[in-house]
């Protein structure tokens, strides 16, 4: 798998998001737990990770018109340096303010600016991947990302709780904007065959009629939308417990340090890189059919695991030691089924959808599977604000069940796994 590195364009493309990831990582890691510190509220944290979403939903089908058309090389390394400049303005600013109402103000305008542009970055990426690997490694590649993604996460979360309590939140502002800038100054190396893709590059005439075309696609490919559809619903019920459920219980319910959490996101992280591992190794071996199946029973188990777990130690009818030693293999073995599902849906997804039109249906895509996520994070916070814990568990069960018997038994959506 790592002699994909010796490929130039591959390397460079890897060692730009390598360095932002990690960046991002300790980032978004120390930001939601600093708002739960300055704040004691579930609620704000829950809100502000809503409006970064939000806004990347909003953008991200607009902004698959555009990849499609432009350079993608050059979305990736400008997107990387104007988040770069965008996070030491911050940091500037939170060095001169010491209110609370100035700071949040501040950790706002920063996560909008981030939004509209990972709208660009990440579908540029996906989709640049088919151009700069062939067929037979594409399976391999998406592997490869998503190990060194675990990678990067476990530096990452482990620099958060260490540099949060050494360097505090402004220093963290400033690491993470030099990560974007080097990570832009790499992908401006970047050549990439077109691969014969004849692109458009008059903007505003068929712009409309692109994005509905990339809907339509969507629509007419069996059992696609069903699948994606389940896959919103999923997200939805899943979210709150990862983004709200865990930072509130470490941190407000258990009064546990920063480190703490950060061991959790680490094994987690870890179960991502074995899973990238396994799968990159048996390359073409994996059938999809079966694997995504597979991943999908695993990860809603976990999830309800965690769910259960998290309930158990809330109301104390288990010690904070026992809760750590089921909480963490099952973070693990959660972490590994998602990538058992992830890696071989996305390479079925590159390979099925037209070159070009990867960018808008990538786009498209990506915003349906996480619509709701705002919605999502928001009423996290309200739940765990104003009623408790319970019910958000419950709620999991609930919303989750009956879209992941579709996923797992659909006939439409089965006829879309035995065409990847």
């Amino acid at each position: 798998m790592f002699a994909m590195l010796k490929q130039r364009n591959f390397a460079l493309l890897f060692a730009g998001n390598a360095v932002s990831r990690i960046g991002s990582a300790f980032y978004n890691f120390a930001i939601g737990w600093y708002i739960l510190t300055i704040t004691a509220s579930p609620l704000a944290m829950g809100l502000y990770i809503a409006v970064g979403v939000l806004v990347e939903l909003i953008i991200s089908p607009i902004a698959g018109v555009f990849i499609d058309r432009l350079n993608k090389v050059r979305i990736l390394y400008i997107t990387d340096f104007i988040r770069g400049i965008a996070v030491l303005i911050g940091a500037m600013f939170i060095f001169l303010l010491d209110v609370e109402i100035g700071l949040l103000a501040v950790l706002y305008g920063v996560t909008i600016i981030l939004g509209i542009n990972n709208a660009f970055f990440f579908p540029a990426t996906q989709a640049l991947l088919p151009e700069i690997v062939d067929d037979e490694r594409l399976n391999r590649a998406n592997a490869f990302f998503s190990l060194i993604n675990s990678v990067q996460a476990i530096i990452g979360v482990l620099l958060a709780g260490i540099l949060y309590a050494i360097l505090g939140i402004e220093w963290i502002f400033v690491i993470n904007a030099l990560t974007f800038i080097v990570s832009g100054i790499s992908e401006m190396f970047i050549e990439a065959p077109e691969n014969g893709v004849e692109r458009d590059t008059t903007m505003a005439p068929n712009f409309k009629g692109d994005l509905i075309d990339g809907f339509r696609y969507i629509r007419d490919k069996t059992g696609l939308l069903a699948f994606m559809l389940c896959a919103l619903m999923l997200n939805f019920a899943a979210a709150p417990l990862f983004a709200n459920a865990l930072p509130y219980v470490y941190n407000l319910v258990l009064g546990r340090e920063a480190i703490d959490l950060s061991i959790a996101n680490v094994t987690f992280s870890v179960g991502m890189l074995i899973g990238g591992l396994v799968i990159g190794a048996l390359g073409t071996k994996v059938i999809v059919k079966r694997a995504i199946r597979q991943g999908l029973a695993m990860t809603a188990t976990m999830m309800y695991i965690m769910g259960l777990l998290l309930y158990l130690v809330t109301s104390e009818r288990i010690v904070y030691g026992l809760f750590v030693g089921l909480l963490l293999p099952t973070l693990f073995i959660l972490a590994f089924s998602q990538i058992w599902l992830n890696v071989p849906f996305n390479t079925g997804i590159l390979r099925a959808v037209d070159a070009n039109k990867r960018g808008r249906v990538l786009s498209i895509l990506n915003t349906i599977s996480a619509a709701l996520m705002p919605l999502s994070f928001a009423l996290g916070g309200v739940v765990l604000e104003f009623i408790g814990l319970p019910f958000m568990v419950i709620s999991v069960f609930i919303i989750s069940f009956i879209p992941l018997l579709i996923m797992l038994f659909g006939k439409q959506v089965t006829l879309l796994l035995e065409q990847m």
